[in-house]
């Protein structure tokens, strides 16, 4: 039960976005300017914490790498309206694996999502309130 708790400890927690750091832009390479009609904004927040600190993760949209997020980093998007995929992946061989979600980006809407890697170094990427 002790280990089991001490694991716990070791997932990362969400952090929300207006709190986490803002990737530095040398490291956002796609979606960075605003369509001139019918965008809205993708907000990708990474999870503070100690499991997987030590590698970025990748950002795919439609494909496209977009950016690469470390530990508690956010990033913010400009999409056109329409149905979207975002996938995530490490940078080396921590949590890796691609992980994909679709979803449809309204124009002049906010969609959130947060990156997540638990104590068995898998990663995640689930839509958030944070």
């Amino acid at each position: 039960m002790v280990t089991a708790a001490l694991l716990a400890g070791c997932a990362t927690s969400p952090i929300p976005s207006n709190q986490a750091d803002p990737v530095p832009a040398a490291r956002l390479t796609g979606y960075q300017m605003k369509p001139k009609v019918g965008f809205g904004t993708l907000v990708v927040t990474r999870d503070t914490g100690f499991t997987g600190a030590a590698c970025n993760t990748l950002v795919y949209i439609d494909g496209k790498q977009s950016a690469e997020i470390g530990s508690g980093e956010t990033a913010k998007f400009y999409l056109p309206a329409g149905e979207r995929i975002i996938g995530v992946n490490s940078t080396t061989l921590c949590g890796g694996g691609l992980k994909e979600r679709s979803f449809v980006m309204d124009a002049g809407a906010t969609k959130k999502y947060r990156i997540s890697i638990d104590t068995s170094m898998s990663m995640d990427l689930s839509p958030t309130a944070f």
